[in-house]
C-alpha cells in the first residue's frame, strides 16, 4: 500500500474522510452520518449534545490510523460497519417513541421561544424550519409505531 501516511493524518480530521481514503466506505459513511447528524441535531435542538462531537472526532481519527496500520501490516481491508442495522429491527417501537419525544420537545421549545414576543409579527424562517423538523420527526416516529403494530397483528 503506497498511500502516504501524512494524508491519513490530514484527512482523518473530518470523521469518515480518512476511512474513505483507505477504501473503508461503509465505516466512513457511518462516521460521517454520525458526525454531521450530530452537528445538525446540536444546532437545531439540543446544544448540550455538542460535548459528544469531539469524542466522535477523536474516535474517527484514531480508527483511521488504526485501520491504516492494520492495512500496512496485513494487507487486508476489513470494512466492517460500526453499527449493524439489523439490531434495530426489534427496537422500532423504542426508536419511534424517542423520535416522537424529540419532535414534541422541539415543538415545545419553538412555541416557548416564539409566542411571548411574536404574536403580532410575521412568522420567521427559523420558526418554519423548526416546524418542518419537528413534523418530520413526529411523522417518522408515528410511522415506525404503526408499522410495528401491523407486524404483530
Amino acid at each position: 500500500m503506497k498511500q502516504p501516511k501524512k494524508w491519513i493524518y490530514i484527512l482523518s480530521i473530518l470523521p469518515g474522510l480518512g476511512q474513505f481514503y483507505l477504501g473503508l466506505m461503509n465505516r466512513g459513511l457511518q462516521l460521517m452520518l454520525l458526525f454531521f447528524g450530530g452537528v445538525f441535531i446540536t444546532a437545531q435542538l439540543f446544544g448540550g449534545l455538542a460535548i459528544f462531537l469531539p469524542v466522535l472526532v477523536f474516535y474517527a481519527y484514531y480508527d483511521a490510523l488504526n485501520h491504516y496500520r492494520t492495512i500496512i501490516e496485513t494487507g487486508e481491508r476489513d470494512d466492517e460497519m460500526l453499527f449493524h442495522w439489523d439490531v434495530l429491527q426489534g427496537k422500532k417501537n423504542v426508536i419511534g417513541w424517542i423520535l416522537i419525544v424529540v419532535g414534541l420537545i422541539s415543538f415545545m421549545q419553538m412555541f416557548m421561544n416564539w409566542l411571548p414576543s411574536g404574536l403580532t409579527q410575521y412568522i420567521p424562517y427559523n420558526f418554519l424550519q423548526q416546524i418542518v423538523l419537528a413534523s418530520i420527526l413526529i411523522g417518522f416516529g408515528s410511522k415506525l409505531l404503526r408499522g410495528r403494530k401491523e407486524e404483530t397483528q
